[in-house]
């Protein structure tokens, strides 16, 4: 994998960490998985052929960390907090790390300082776009004048704009991270998601508009119904309803539902069913009073190697591994 800017402040962030396993690199990507000493998760590094690189990260660390460091080229970068919390020091400046929330930044010769705790997983993606390609997109944009990096940073080593991720946004997050394609098609399928979101931001953070992308026409007392639908499936985690079944107990069509449930959480029932699954096994199985099997069944396994191996492509570990090390 080639040496770039954020390939280098990449490195900088995790050889921060002190201790990391490389799982993979091939061309155009990078993968790494945190040893266990540090925490359980991965970080996944895509660089596409304009440059623009895309760095997914989903990990939870033991223990309370704080990584520093100095960097001193120039990037842009637009990041995504879909779960996790903490605090960035940049420059002197603080800036706190929410869910659902995402920023625009622009940094050249910077300090840095992340504070990140232990309660809660952390999941971001960001993407890197160089300095020169973000002049292009942006060179006479606007009758005023071209917008610039270095218009826009000024004399500041670091600015950031605050933003909430909408439901349109979190349908393309979604389709970015669960990329139907692999290899070379994943890259050119990555880069076009990519640049859908930044086209968005870009437009919201510097030309002050609202976005062309509307959410999609849902009345508050369906949204209602979809906020229950969720609730159901959390109750019922062991024994879920099919989606017929839960559009009949919410009282919404199931094609209603299923567009409804994805704008408003960012992925499909079945995507979000599963999710909450893998995180309540791994709780159990972190919490040393249920085997694997019987985490398995509690959140409605009925078949264990199943279990095991959709548990090991969601961590990137087998759930036994969590029994060892607990004894």
């Amino acid at each position: 994998m080639e040496v770039t800017p954020f390939k280098q402040i990449f490195d900088l962030y995790f050889d921060s960490l002190s201790l990391q396993q490389h799982v993979h690199s091939g061309r155009g990507t990078a993968a790494r998985k945190l040893d266990h000493a540090i925490g359980e998760g991965y970080v996944n590094h895509v660089i596409t052929q304009s440059g623009i690189e895309i760095i997914d990260s989903n990990y939870q660390l033991a223990d309370n960390r704080n990584v520093s460091f100095h960097f001193n080229a120039a990037m842009v970068e637009l990041s995504f907090c879909l779960q996790g919390n903490g605090e960035i020091y940049a420059s002197g400046t603080r800036h706190k790390l929410k869910a659902n929330n995402c920023s625009l930044q622009f940094m050249h010769d910077f300090d840095v300082s992340f504070q990140y705790g232990i309660e809660t997983p952390i999941r971001t993606l960001a993407i890197c776009v160089p300095v020169s390609l973000f002049d292009r997109y942006m060179y006479d944009l606007e009758s005023k004048g071209p917008i610039s990096f270095t218009g826009i940073l000024g004399s500041n080593a670091f600015r950031m704009f605050h933003m909430s991720i909408q439901p349109e946004t979190s349908r393309i997050l979604n389709q970015l991270i669960e990329s139907p394609f692999t290899s070379t098609m994943h890259r050119m399928y990555a880069e076009s998601k990519a640049l859908e979101l930044l086209a968005i931001f870009f437009d919201a953070a510097l030309f002050e508009r609202t976005t062309s992308y509307k959410a999609a026409s849902i009345s508050k007392n369906d949204r209602s119904k979809i906020v229950k639908a969720q609730e159901v499936l959390h109750e019922r985690m062991a024994a879920p309803p099919s989606l017929i079944e839960l559009s009949r107990i919410v009282g919404l069509n199931d094609y209603k539902l299923k567009i409804g449930f994805k704008e408003q959480y960012g992925k499909s029932v079945f995507a979000y069913l599963r999710d909450r699954r893998m995180d309540k096994a791994k709780k159990l199985l972190q919490s040393g009073q249920v085997s694997v099997s019987q985490a398995a069944g509690l959140v409605g396994y009925a078949n264990f190697s199943h279990f095991a191996e959709l548990f090991r492509k969601y961590y990137g570990y087998n759930p036994s591994e969590l029994i060892r090390e607990r004894n």
